[in-house]
């Protein structure tokens, strides 16, 4: 079991979020709110000022907040008017919140999400046209966003299926990305040089040192390609990437010998990227779908599992053990300390 008494992980799932507190090597695990508002795909946005207040947003009722340390929740949706929200984070350089919507859009929240607008530059690129989603009714999903406080400008967003795009002048206006697959998942700048950016994708993980000008293919990930769960920065090494892959796609996700799901791990920003083979069980066959590092414990990551289990390892992902289970399709974590 997990270790860590002030340890408080957010499991957000496929039906509710879920609090699970650390008591003597244990957790107890409670559902806190959001029954019924399908997924919560991505992982809790906390106030950089106020630990206690907490964004989340959901795919079938918005954005929701907590102002009591995730015990209660409340919708916060004055302006959004798509309220399939895959993503919600905050600038680290300021108090703005943006939320990622589908159809793929950015909303933007500078009172705390009491009231939100829509940067519609975004929808004035041509490219939008292209923009699809992977399951009937085909609409696409702004699936991450990810800004830096080296350029308080710059916002990067990864599009399913619309590849990425960028604002250098924070949201007034975008460009579309070219050079990476269609299918984008999950993107990071790289705290300490914002030139370096790593994007994940249904067809690899590709990288950029020129702040996603020009893009590269990176290296190591010849047989796993679909990249399931989220790409996680070590917040103590910003060397440190870590995330999952597949060798097969989400149609191969439930097959009973499994879908070849890895976890890999890089040690130079997304350059090259190394296969754990010793990180699950020889007869493991979920898929971890969620990802997350703890942030005072070095080397610390939870992954939550398509199977409703969560794992933990504590050596920098070399070996994961079980710590939780029976919950829903566990698709976000957040961990925090009280």
């Amino acid at each position: 079991m997990g270790t860590g008494s002030d340890r408080v992980l957010f499991l957000g799932t496929e039906d509710g979020l879920y609090r699970a507190t650390g008591q003597h090597g244990d957790y107890r695990v409670d559902l806190v709110g959001l029954k019924g508002m399908s997924f919560i795909r991505f992982p809790l946005a906390v106030d950089r000022t106020d630990p206690r207040r907490m964004f989340v947003g959901s795919t079938r009722g918005g954005v929701y907040r907590s102002d009591d340390g995730g015990q209660s929740w409340k919708p916060c949706n004055e302006g959004i008017v798509h309220r399939d929200i895959w993503c919600v984070v905050q600038h680290p350089a300021r108090n703005l919140l943006y939320a990622g919507s589908s159809p793929a859009g950015v909303y933007e929240s500078s009172d705390g999400g009491e009231n939100w607008r829509e940067l519609e530059s975004l929808g004035q690129l041509r490219t939008t046209r292209e923009w699809t989603g992977p399951v009937p009714p085909h609409v696409s999903r702004m699936k991450c966003l990810d800004l830096t406080p080296a350029d308080p400008n710059l916002i990067f967003g990864a599009i399913e299926e619309g590849w990425a795009v960028c604002s250098r002048d924070a949201g007034a206006t975008w460009e579309q990305i070219d050079g990476i697959d269609h299918d984008g998942h999950m993107i990071a700048v790289m705290a300490d040089d914002p030139s370096i950016v790593v994007s994940t994708t249904g067809k690899g993980i590709f990288r950029s040192t020129d702040a996603g000008r020009t893009w590269q293919p990176s290296e190591g990930l010849e047989e796993h390609k679909y990249t399931p769960a989220h790409l996680v920065r070590d917040p103590r090494e910003p060397g440190f990437l870590m995330t999952v892959a597949t060798r097969l796609g989400p149609g191969g996700f439930r097959r009973a010998d499994g879908a070849g799901a890895v976890f890999v791990r890089s040690r130079n920003q997304g350059a090259h990227w190394e296969v754990v083979d010793s990180a699950l069980p020889a007869d493991f066959v979920s898929v971890p779908r969620s990802l997350a590092a703890d942030p005072e414990a070095p080397g610390t990551y939870f992954a939550g599992m398509l199977d409703g289990s969560v794992w933990l390892s504590e050596d920098y992902g070399d070996t994961f053990r079980p710590t939780l289970k029976s919950l829903p399709q566990v698709t976000s974590i957040t961990v925090t300390h009280q």
